[in-house]
């Protein structure tokens, strides 16, 4: 077999990012990078990666194996990271405490956890979904590697939203990480001056997270013009239940009743927004970035906060409501704060394509599925900051 078109093949730049074809006709350049052609190049038959005119679906689903690797790698860092915070919060002394002893410094190590163990949780349930898929497909005849590749295709929606999740995730636990250490987190002598340069990176790595967060929506908004997914079908369900009298009833509640009610609610949100966006916009939705971003950041949202409640669900099942006291602290806060960076984006798309009795409409209904029990979040954190530091470390 002959290859009649070029292959461009680039060696890494200085900064060991590779740069492509793109950016060299625009003359960016990186240090020590050198450029290799291949025209009319005899390749054997053998060595041919998967079928020939189809090599760009491998590197698609390359891609998204590689953002769920991707969030893993950044959970580590951000384990570690936390651990490093709640070290240094124990030793450092300010005014004759150690600074891990103020209520500011608690909120802050709280927070890093909180968040590392909501993104642990998505990853534990993208990664199971993901190895099922894969044990169906083998189950049919087909070999390892393309049951990886077709397993990671199903759930690309999920991979994305690893990706964004993690790399912000560990961006925020760094930033954080950075603030305890003081002057000295901005010192090369302590360990927050490379992990805050090294963190950076994730949010560009395996595509963008912008481009992540349109992916994620375009993907969903292709499976249903496909038929693969009904979603305008819900969407009017929830525009119907707009028009209909909230149900005030209060039966016996158990635990996460409210929680589970609040997720529920939560997936309504993005019907109702995402729906309205689809009948606004058309064909030209695409063309609208910011309200496609909004709805991917409450999609992410609402996704990390089902993960984090699945999660502590299952280990109630375990250990018992009073072993995993602090878990269910996790969950509750994380929700309850889900719910507002949901109500905010939602607000923001909703202002964007409405006005006048439609706009009050759906602010109205945002506000009512947006909402939930109050949970002292400060107390709860404050509990989950003195387990971290009796233990000086992460330890959930």
């Amino acid at each position: 077999m002959e290859i009649n078109s070029p292959v461009f093949i680039v060696e890494k730049g200085y900064d060991g990012l590779s740069l492509g074809e793109e950016e060299h006709k625009m003359g960016i350049k990186g240090s020590s990078t050198r450029q290799v052609f291949f025209m009319d190049c005899k390749v054997p038959v053998e060595n041919v990666l998967g079928e020939i005119g189809k090599g760009h679906l491998i590197a698609f689903n390359i891609l998204n194996i590689g953002r769920a690797k991707l969030a893993a790698a950044a959970l580590g860092g951000s384990k570690q990271v936390a651990t490093q915070s709640v070290e240094y919060a124990n030793t450092r002394e300010q005014f004759k405490l150690p600074i891990a002893k103020f209520g500011a410094i608690k909120h802050k190590l709280a927070e890093q956890a909180i968040r590392i163990y909501a993104i642990e949780s998505a990853i534990y349930r993208v990664s199971n979904l993901i190895e099922n898929k894969e044990q169906e497909l083998m189950a049919t005849g087909m070999s390892f590697e393309k049951a990886l590749l077709g397993a990671a295709e199903e759930y690309a929606v999920e991979c994305a939203i690893l990706k964004v999740a993690g790399s912000e995730v560990l961006d925020f636990v760094v930033d954080e990480g950075v603030q305890i250490y003081g002057g000295y987190g901005y010192s090369a002598d302590f360990p927050m001056d490379r992990a805050y340069r090294d963190s950076r990176i994730n949010r560009i790595f395996e595509g963008t997270n912008e481009i992540n967060r349109l992916l994620a929506v375009d993907m969903i908004l292709k499976r249903e013009m496909k038929g693969e997914l009904d979603l305008m079908g819900p969407a009017m369900a929830v525009q119907k239940e707009l028009m209909a009298i909230p149900d005030f009833s209060n039966g016996e509640s158990k635990l996460f009743d409210d929680e589970n009610k609040a997720i529920a609610n939560m997936k309504k949100c993005i019907l109702m927004v995402a729906g309205t966006a689809v009948q606004k916009y058309m064909m030209t939705l695409a063309k609208e970035q910011e309200i496609l971003m909004r709805i991917a950041d409450m999609a992410i949202d609402t996704y990390m906060a089902e993960s984090i409640l699945l999660r502590v669900q299952k280990l109630v099942g375990i250990r018992g409501e009073a072993g995993s006291a602090l878990e269910i602290d996790m969950a509750r806060v994380y929700l309850f704060d889900a719910l507002d960076r949901l109500n905010v984006s939602g607000k923001n798309a909703i202002n964007a394509m409405s006005e006048g009795d439609e706009q009050r409409m759906l602010q109205m209904g945002l506000k009512r599925f947006s909402k939930m029990t109050p949970v002292n979040t400060i107390e709860a954190r404050r509990r989950i900051a003195k387990k971290l530091i009796e233990e000086n470390k992460y330890c959930f």
